[in-house]
């Protein structure tokens, strides 16, 4: 195109109209521009708020709140030593002291901050040299580990080229290694180490013990010279200090002291089988517990509110201890025991047992257990547990409700009430009292012909063959002479259960740990239902046998049996808790139970209970047991029992006695009636 040709359209195009689609294209940059512009202005006032923020923010905590997050980091990072308080006291229903606390200094160990091990054992040795220190408890394995410690280049030795070999490529394990080291070390090895050493090593192994960084206890009762020499020489022992523990202390001495159980110190910590239920309650590792008894079954009581103190170090990291929180002492509980008559159904209990050590009849005869209770309460009065020895007696009322065994006639009131109650007999019905014959069996008789008996002669004078047609009427049999026995197993039910509204092979409730049940016969066999029913099948235990007798004197109202009334504090004496008496069951026919209870009276009246009993100043109601029953030797040697109440009218008691090989190769009388008359006299004479 020509320089003039292009010209002319220049000139054109300049002369023809702007439209409005290009004003439009023209403005957009112009308009995006500023868009972009906003936003980064929009954009920049965000970000100075945030940081503005920000500021505020840093110097909110830093300058404003700074004290209180300084008193929140300190009580993030601190450590707390909790110490134990003295127990709540245990005393009788009348105030007596049982169980109470003795004051006990004891010496303690704070690791200093950045110990060394090598300063450890030279405070070790330090303090073996100037204390009296204990290797009795120092195992063969403690000593074996102190050789790994302090030879192990020895030790290594033990090991074979080929086990190193395994243990490089995998096959043996650092447990397994140490294993082999442990038992590879010889005693002859062992017999290096002196008396100095081992007595230092006791007290290293004390200084190492985990207590979740608390103080760990050196020595126990220590003596109050050894506690003014640490504290004139504590220069010479850093981290070492003195703290007061609580050691129980039962004034009564072994009476009841089973029962009252037994409270773990420092060194033992919490018992392994309870430990996480502990710790999740914020136990201490190394705190004193309830191990047993009452103190474990109460140990949310008895136990004081923990005195909490702060760790901290000071500028040459010896620890320091400050109080948080005060603690208080544990809450004081009343039992239900006469601790003036269990001491003397004891000595009664023990001086029967002597008088007998010698006789040539009684020769099996080394135990007697002894329960009263208070029929309208449950309440234990007197729970006596005590076993001859060859070198003395053994005191252990928990016998009474942990040891099992066949009462025999005893039970009969729970048989003829069952009788009566399931209408297989009428009141007052009269059966001949003679020996009966099962097929392919022996006779099955009383201890003598007693002729015709009513149901209150039958207990009066101990029938066995009266319970036995009860038995079988209530398995639906019916007896012919040298017949089969045709029974209803269904019998053995049936009958347990009466028994359990008794009390009888079912848990009393009492409050004490470990009750056993006593043991129930496997074989259902017909001619076992009437053993059964003379008391010569199941098992039972003496505190059993009492919540039986309970039950018959307080009308067939079965009392959950107690051990403690209340708890109070005492230095308000204010009651924090009780134990109120607790109905279990009652029995539904008082017409039955009347009759059990007018036959337990007249057997001390007119039947085999006389003697002892009817010639006492109240009114008493029992009845006699005696069953078969042999020697861990395999020996035939019956047990003797006797459960009953007194008065007669108003029971304010009732009783319990089992004898266990009561009687070898002559018959004799039933010593519980001599026992309980004895025992009983202390209210009653």
């Amino acid at each position: 195109m020509s320089q003039k040709s292009w010209i002319q359209r220049y000139k054109k195009h300049r002369k023809s109209p702007i439209r409005y689609g290009d004003i439009d294209q023209l403005t957009r940059p112009a308009d995006i521009q500023k868009s972009v512009t906003f936003r980064l202005q929009l954009l920049g006032l965000v970000i100075v708020l945030l940081m503005a923020t920000v500021l505020f923010r840093l110097y909110q905590v830093q300058v404003i709140d700074q004290q209180h997050y300084q008193r929140g980091l300190e009580i993030y990072t601190r450590r707390f030593q909790t110490v134990t308080t003295p127990r709540g006291e245990i005393k009788d229903r009348f105030g007596e002291i049982l169980v109470t606390n003795s004051e006990q200094l004891a010496i303690t160990y704070l690791p200093p901050l950045r110990v060394t091990d090598k300063e450890k054992w030279d405070l070790a040795y330090l303090f073996a040299d100037n204390f009296e220190v204990s290797t009795a408890n120092l195992r063969i394995r403690d000593l074996k580990d102190l050789f790994i410690m302090l030879h192990n280049d020895e030790a290594n030795k033990l090991i074979s080229d080929s086990e190193w070999s395994d243990y490089r490529s995998g096959q043996l394990s650092d447990n397994d290694i140490y294993l082999l080291k442990i038992n590879r070390i010889t005693e002859t090895m062992l017999e290096r180490f002196d008396d100095r050493t081992r007595r230092a090593f006791v007290v290293k192994q004390a200084m190492d013990m985990p207590t979740g960084g608390r103080e760990k206890t050196i020595k126990l009762n220590a003596s109050k010279a050894e506690v003014a020499y640490l504290v004139e020489n504590s220069n010479l022992y850093r981290g070492f200090s003195v703290s007061v523990n609580w050691s129980r202390e039962y004034p009564q001495g072994a009476t009841l002291r089973t029962v009252m159980g037994s409270v773990s110190t420092s060194q033992q910590g919490l018992p392994a089988e309870r430990l996480l239920s502990y710790l999740a309650m914020d136990y201490a590792r190394n705190e004193n517990v309830g191990r047993s008894g009452l103190e474990l079954m109460y140990e949310d009581v008895l136990r004081g509110a923990r005195s909490v103190y702060s760790l901290s170090y000071d500028s040459e990291g010896i620890g320091k201890l400050d109080t948080v929180i005060e603690g208080a002492k544990g809450f004081d509980i009343v039992t239900t025991f006469d601790i003036g008559w269990q001491l003397y159904a004891e000595e009664a209990v023990k001086r029967i047992l002597e008088a007998n050590a010698n006789n040539i009849n009684r020769k099996y005869m080394d135990r007697i257990y002894f329960v009263i209770t208070e029929p309208s309460t449950g309440d234990v009065l007197v729970a006596v547990g005590i076993r001859r020895t060859e070198t003395g007696f053994i005191t252990d009322s928990t016998m009474t409700y942990t040891n099992a065994f066949a009462p025999g006639s005893s039970i009969k009131g729970a048989t003829v009430y069952m009788g009566l109650a399931e209408n297989v007999i009428r009141p007052g019905e009269i059966i001949r009292d003679e020996p009966i014959k099962i097929r392919d069996t022996e006779l099955k008789k009383s201890h003598r012909n007693l002729g015709l008996v009513n149901e209150l002669t039958a207990l009066s004078m101990s029938s066995n063959v009266y319970m036995f047609h009860i038995a079988m009427r209530l398995g639906g049999a019916v007896y012919e002479y040298d017949g089969p026995l045709r029974i209803n197993l269904n019998a053995f039910n049936t009958m347990r259960n009466y028994y359990s509204q008794f009390g009888l092979g079912t848990n009393t409730q009492i409050d004490l740990p470990n009750e056993q049940t006593g043991y129930k016969g496997a074989a259902n066999l017909g001619g076992h239902l009437l053993d059964f029913a003379i008391g010569q099948y199941d098992t039972y235990t003496t505190m059993q046998l009492a919540q039986y007798a309970a039950t018959v004197a307080n009308n067939g109202i079965r009392m959950k049996l107690r051990t403690v009334k209340e708890a109070y504090q005492s230095s308000t004496e204010f009651m924090v808790y009780q134990n109120v008496p607790e109905v279990l069951s009652m029995l539904s026919n008082d017409s039955a139970i009347r009759r059990v209870q007018q036959g337990f009276r007249l057997c001390v009246t007119d039947g085999l209970c006389r003697g002892f009993l009817s010639g006492m100043k109240t009114t008493v109601a029992a009845k006699t047991g005696t069953a078969e029953s042999v020697t861990a030797t395999g020996l035939s040697s019956p047990n003797n029992t006797l459960v009953g109440y007194a008065p007669y009218n108003r029971p304010e008691v009732s009783f319990a006695c089992a004898v266990p090989n009561a009687w070898n190769d002559r018959q004799q009388a039933n010593i519980c009636l001599q026992i309980t008359a004895e025992i009983l006299k202390y209210r009653y004479e």
